[in-house]
């Protein structure tokens, strides 16, 4: 299990480099993540990288990861090209911007410019928009490859494991820029994305013929394959293949940037990438499943970002966040942890990341990220045409270094999961139900206009029953997944309005073949009705889920559980809900033993157990939630045997070691 947190090094003044990272240890973080702003390193095209600080003492990026192998850190480098991490351009140096040089700027459907907040003010004092790089324009993309083969030679190769501090590397962030999540009719519709698109469909069809064929259109050649733009009527009509293979050309295009990006750093430590959760809108979850498809990804390693804002007050950020975790194996990389003025209120508590820290894991995660760790109090216009001072406003360490409750609560986190962590990962979640989906589906449904049935809204629907009843789910991809896969399931949920593709279809049939039983939600086309003669087949308007008979809640409140298949050994979390405000009881079985499990937690703040043979073993509980104003004793009991604070406050218990944490004062 992954434990981090990210020191942004190149905001704060040198000489306060080693406490912090020692502020860092002391929370018991083992791994420090660190962003390598281009813009910041190499602000002129006629200035050699300055790694060493030799133009500016914070940029002395090779002395950072002495000092990071000096105290026995590791390090996990991202070097971009765009990194976004709030500064100007998102981390791009001035000189690619297509306002200032001979390059492409990447456009929308409607050949609108893709922008990001620029360096510059206009009139008014507001940061003005400035176009984005096309990514394979020649002139940027040799610049990038230039910049990385830079990062390779003077910082990734002197100081990569194991004789460095560096185990990992991230490239990019959140797709291209900061914009995986987008629709399809978002980009790329550049010029050279476009002859990007061409180069898509040779390798996928091999002659023009064959895609003439495949699209039921006459087509002379490559180019005469339609781009699709909205609305998409047309095509969704006459030619839905079309839209199909522009949703399947944006998972090959983002693969294809990814690895032409991580090729100059020739590196064999892992490579990640992150991705950001899905956006709430009526096309969202099917725009985030047409082009995140990380079964592409050969070679490179997938995460994920929160920034869906407090996930313990919204529905839809709670289960589009719990998605990102649940649709491949991978760590979260970015939990925020330190954002409030910019983000949302909440975060100014502890206990809104607590929250969604354990909410993540539950889903899948196989670590986290504190974002961010440390606060920082420089400031430089290059990096940030306005003053953001401290950056971030509410992290665990301050800006003057000084340790905070929710440090306490980072140290309490990173000591259980140290101890505890590769338990928590061989226990298996009680998960008996998937929702399968293929990337076909997706991509087609996402063009549909509102007033038609789209995958992803049965989808939500799904995801909000499940959540009701309290069961556990998989999300499964029916394109990638072998038939045994499914097997696991007693349940597979799915729907697909106009069909499934005979791949998909035939994996499904395999799996009612196996004993399995498919729930079919929603209109039932013809192309399935052979899924419907065979096997335990069941057609509903709605994602009806029924209750888990060995899990019972009173009381507001998700709960998860985990348990170990060599031992009797069980993880389980309680997170209550944001109106919660009394104990909630659990009834379950474990080992096929009834319990009965009482937790007294916060609203929004949770518990997390370990059970081990029948007694709590280890437990963290947060009974304080200071922007809701609610605390309480916390407490646990499990058959009778208890464990309680002494007050309003926080409560851990961790490898026979006590700790309260008193509410802090109003």
């Amino acid at each position: 299990m992954l434990l981090s947190a990210d020191y942004p090094y190149y905001r704060d003044d040198p000489a306060h480099w080693e406490h912090r990272l020692r502020r860092l240890q002391a929370m018991g973080i083992p791994v420090v993540t660190c962003y390598v702003p281009w813009r910041h390193h190499q602000p002129r095209p006629d200035m050699a990288p300055d790694f060493d600080g030799r133009t500016q003492p914070n940029r002395d990026v090779r002395g950072f990861l002495t000092l990071c192998q000096a105290l026995g850190l590791e390090v996990i480098l991202k070097p971009g090209p765009f990194v976004h991490a709030e500064l100007n351009y998102g981390g791009l140096p001035d000189w690619v911007c297509p306002l200032f040089a001979p390059i492409e700027p990447i456009r929308d459907h409607a050949a609108a410019l893709r922008t990001w907040s620029g360096a510059a003010l206009d009139v008014h004092g507001a940061v003005v928009a400035w176009p984005l790089p096309a990514p394979f324009d020649p002139t940027f993309l040799a610049h990038v490859q230039t910049w990385m083969a830079a990062v390779r030679e003077a910082v990734l190769a002197p100081f990569a494991a194991p004789a460095g501090p560096i185990v990992a590397v991230q490239i990019g962030n959140e797709g291209l820029y900061s914009d995986g999540q987008a629709a399809p009719w978002a980009y790329d519709y550049s010029p050279t994305g476009l002859a990007q698109f061409r180069r898509f469909l040779q390798a996928k069809y091999g002659d023009p013929a064959a895609l003439a064929q495949a699209h039921g259109r006459p087509y002379a050649g490559w180019a005469d394959a339609p781009a699709p733009q909205l609305p998409a009527d047309d095509l969704l009509a006459c030619c839905p293949q079309a839209l199909v293979d522009w949703g399947e050309f944006q998972a090959w295009y983002l693969a294809e940037v990814f690895r032409t990006w991580a090729a100059p750093l020739a590196t064999d430590l892992p490579i990640l990438v992150n991705q950001n959760p899905p956006l709430d809108a009526p096309y969202g979850l099917d725009a985030w499943l047409t082009r995140v498809e990380p079964e592409r990804w050969h070679g490179l390693t997938y995460g994920f970002t929160n920034w869906v804002g407090d996930v313990s007050a919204r529905p839809s950020a709670f289960d589009r966040y719990a998605l990102v975790a649940r649709r491949y194996p991978g760590v979260n990389l970015e939990e925020n942890w330190g954002f409030a003025a910019l983000y949302d209120a909440a975060y100014a508590d502890a206990s809104t990341s607590f929250y969604q820290t354990l909410l993540i894991l539950n889903a899948g995660a196989r670590g986290f990220n504190i974002y961010t760790g440390v606060a920082t109090g420089g400031y430089d216009p290059n990096l940030t045409v306005l003053p953001q001072t401290p950056y971030p406003d509410c992290a665990p360490i301050t800006a003057e270094g000084g340790w905070t409750p929710k440090a306490e609560s980072v140290r309490w986190l990173a000591a259980f999961f140290r101890r505890y962590g590769q338990e928590f990962l061989e226990a298996a979640p009680r998960q008996d139900l998937a929702w399968a989906f293929s990337s076909a589906v997706a991509r087609l449904d996402v063009w549909k206009p509102a007033h038609q049935p789209r995958h992803g809204a049965f989808l939500a629907g799904f995801m909000q029953a499940a959540r009701r009843t309290h069961r556990d789910y998989a999300l499964v991809n029916l394109d990638a997944a072998a038939a045994e896969a499914l097997a696991r399931y007693r349940q597979v949920y799915g729907a697909a309005p106009d069909g499934l593709p005979p791949a998909a279809q035939a994996t499904l049939a395999d799996y009612l073949a196996r004993g399995g039983e498919v729930v079919w939600v929603g209109p039932l086309p013809a192309t399935a009705q052979s899924l419907a003669a065979a096997g335990r087949f069941r057609v509903q308007a709605t994602a009806a889920v029924e209750a888990d008979p060995d899990l019972a809640v009173e009381g507001e409140a998700d709960v998860w559980v985990r348990s170990h298949s060599g031992r009797d050994l069980h993880f389980v979390t309680v997170l209550p809900a944001i109106g919660q405000r009394e104990a909630v009881r659990v009834h379950l079985r474990l080992n096929g033993r009834p319990h009965e499990l009482t937790v007294q937690a916060a609203a929004a703040g949770g518990a997390l157990l370990r059970i081990a043979e029948g007694r709590i073993a280890a437990c963290l509980v947060k009974g304080h939630n200071g922007f809701l104003g609610h605390s309480v004793t916390p407490a646990v009991a499990l058959d009778g045997q208890s464990c309680a604070g002494d007050g309003p406050g926080d409560l851990a218990h961790i490898a026979g070691q006590r700790f309260f944490l008193p509410a802090e004062a109003p």
